[in-house]
């Protein structure tokens, strides 16, 4: 593929950072025993305090993290996997606490190390980034790789980018093309645009129009703006397509829309 072609390509591709957490939700704390164990109330239900913690974090209830952060650090400190793995998001994402990338690996690490997928990834972005360490795209590619093997769509789109982007790693486009495939078939919106734009320049694969609009329209249809106004690009020149300006106008016009 030629350097412009590359350059094109990976200009269409869009990377994200993990989202501080700032809407408010508040949970009560119920002491009232059931089978034995203490229970706190979520809301409309009873769940374990490590549950409630949990459910707090990814409710991004404000007023609980406290109270949550309590319950994940006894937990962590326990060797609770799950706990290990929230606190290092909580001290990534600096819910309830400032953000503190030393102790997210920390903890991130001790949870990787039990098997856990979703520290895998999260320790993964943060090597890639090198949020608080230096970039290590080795370091970042193996864990994403043992994120990848557990079935986990995102690991398997950031594995693919990096050995697109070929920087701290061998450059191969057919790996590229074979992850985002499968993370693509597994509902990964940025995996389905990218392979679209992988279909369209023969890059990986062979080049295949009706497979690129296939991937970029099922993207689109689910509010992927950059596939949106990539298919309204394409119809407007006939880049791959027939001219068709009222196609063009439908894709341009949901693109607007949102």
């Amino acid at each position: 593929m030629s350097a412009s072609r590359s350059k094109s390509l990976s200009a269409f591709v869009a990377t994200s950072i993990c989202a501080v957490f700032k809407k408010s939700e508040s949970g009560n704390i119920n002491n009232k025993p059931r089978n034995g164990h203490r229970m706190i109330g979520g809301p409309g239900e009873q769940m374990e305090p490590l549950e409630w913690a949990k459910f707090v974090i990814r409710n991004k209830a404000e007023n609980d993290y406290p109270a949550a952060l309590s319950v994940l650090s006894s937990k962590a400190s326990q060797g609770n996997t799950e706990a290990e793995f929230y606190l290092g998001l909580v001290y990534a994402r600096g819910q309830g606490v400032d953000r503190d990338f030393h102790l997210a690996r920390e903890w991130l690490q001790r949870a990787a190390a039990k098997d856990n997928t979703n520290a895998c990834y999260f320790l993964g972005k943060i090597y890639l980034r090198g949020y608080g360490t230096d970039v290590d795209a080795v370091k970042a590619a193996e864990l994403f790789e043992r994120s990848a093997d557990d079935g986990d769509v995102r690991a398997m789109y950031e594995l693919g980018l990096i050995y697109m982007n070929g920087a701290g790693i061998a450059r191969d486009l057919s790996k590229t093309y074979n992850l985002l495939l499968e993370a693509a078939n597994g509902g990964h919106l940025e995996a389905q645009f990218v392979l679209g734009q992988l279909y369209k320049t023969g890059a990986g694969t062979e080049k295949d129009i009706a497979q690129a609009v296939r991937w970029l329209s099922n993207a689109a249809m689910h509010k992927h703006k950059g596939a949106q106004l990539l298919l309204g690009d394409m119809y407007t020149l006939g880049d791959g397509v027939d001219k068709d300006l009222d196609e063009a106008g439908r894709w341009y016009e949901m693109a607007e829309s949102q």
